[in-house]
């Protein structure tokens, strides 16, 4: 088999990953390049930054990163100055709407189709959009190629979905409860069944993606998505660190009738609220945990609320469940803090949840780790995620079944 170059774009919020895979015929693919844009389009105290490992040779640089678009455009120069080949490229898409069930290549009617998506993840749809727009610019003729993160909840229950109010208009509309980081939790879910030796059939897991920008847990057992704490957009649900969370209707209608206009609303709830609403300071969760350490009120009531939000919905889904083999951490803030892992597991001795504080502390974040005490009837894991091999697989299954 000719090697092939698959370049896989994974545009958080706040961030966006990069990994070349090269097939060659082997089981496994190669990954001759990777790397991470940090800090993309967002307020930290920390500068933005483009980390890259090409062939080995590990680079980085601070630059302007004040949006998506820039950040593809300096990755894409990384490659190109140290001769990486690519034969396609694979994006990440948060929303597909009803349009996208599976992976699907880029052509002028699928663009279409995903330019009508765009609203329902104002943070994520335009800005992967946007990464396309400069694959296709820079990279002419180059097969483009999109995977999308609601897949994975397609499975929930109709009664995990709706919301409660008028069908008619909701099934008119398509207002229901969809879910995000479907690709994460497709990857992690898989890991974790067999690190505890279980069909992935019959493990029982509560997920808890933490991000540098959106989180979200996800309750899985009979080898589907049972719930998830997001729901029409990636705004409900969890403390994040631009976004509010779950919020009271009701305030929402309040801002209206205040004057503030629908498109702002969004701005206020999605861009200035969460970690860096509550704290004024930051939307990075280890600034905030070092800034409340160091005695800063609105940083520890930050620090809390997230806390709080994270354990509310474990204990929601372990009650969902009738108990879980594991509870997972993974994603960037899932593996970096310590801190935040110990604060949700404390005193929960009801549920079996027991943390093991020094291999808590000791967890090298790049491991799969179990971080429970041996008596433990809750095992407690930290799995780095890996969305880029999930957009890998799913393109590669696309590709032999002859699309």
């Amino acid at each position: 088999m000719e090697e092939y170059n698959l370049l896989v774009f994974n545009c958080g919020s706040s961030s966006q990953g990069f990994t070349v895979f090269r097939s060659s015929g082997k089981e496994e693919p190669e990954i001759p390049a990777f790397g991470k844009a940090r800090n993309v389009a967002t307020k930290t105290q920390a500068a933005s930054v483009l980390e890259w490992n090409v062939s080995g040779e590990k680079g980085s640089i601070e630059t302007d990163l004040s949006t998506h678009r820039l950040a593809a455009e300096r990755i894409i120069e990384v490659l190109k100055e140290h001769h990486v080949r690519i034969d396609a490229v694979g994006h990440r898409f948060v929303n597909g709407g009803t349009f996208f069930k599976r992976a699907a290549k880029l052509d002028e009617n699928a663009l279409s189709l995903l330019r009508t998506c765009l609203p329902l993840a104002p943070i994520h749809n335009p800005n992967s959009y946007s990464v396309i727009e400069v694959c296709l610019e820079q990279m002419p003729g180059v097969p483009q190629y999109a995977v999308f993160d609601t897949s994975f909840h397609s499975g929930m229950a109709p009664e995990n979905t709706v919301y409660a109010i008028p069908q008619r208009d909701a099934e008119e509309k398509g207002y229901r409860r969809i879910g995000f980081h479907g690709l994460s939790y497709q990857y992690v879910s898989g890991r974790a069944a067999k690190l505890l030796g279980k069909p992935l059939s019959e493990v029982r897991l509560v997920m808890c993606h933490l991000g540098t920008g959106g989180s979200s847990v996800c309750a899985f057992a009979d080898g589907h998505s049972v719930d998830t704490s997001m729901g029409y957009s990636p705004l409900s649900g969890l403390v994040m660190s631009t976004r509010s969370g779950n919020i009271d209707p009701e305030i929402v209608l309040d801002m209206v009738r205040g004057g503030m206009s629908p498109d702002g609303v969004s701005e206020y709830l999605n861009k200035k609220s969460g970690l860096i609403g509550l704290s004024g300071y930051s939307s990075n969760l280890g600034e905030i945990i070092e800034a409340a350490a160091q005695g800063s009120e609105e940083c520890s009531l930050a620090f809390k609320a997230y806390v709080s939000r994270l354990r509310k919905y474990i204990g929601a889904f372990l009650y969902q469940l009738n108990g879980a083999d594991a509870l997972v951490f993974t994603d960037d803030a899932g593996v970096k803090y310590p801190e935040m892992r110990e604060a949700v597991c404390a005193g929960v001795d009801f549920f079996g949840i027991r943390l093991d504080p020094e291999k808590n502390r000791a967890y090298d974040r790049k491991s799969e780790t179990c971080i429970s005490t041996a008596d433990s009837s809750v095992g407690i894991w930290v799995i780095p995620t890996d969305e880029e091999r999930t957009i890998y697989n799913e393109i590669i299954a696309y590709e032999k079944q002859g699309h």
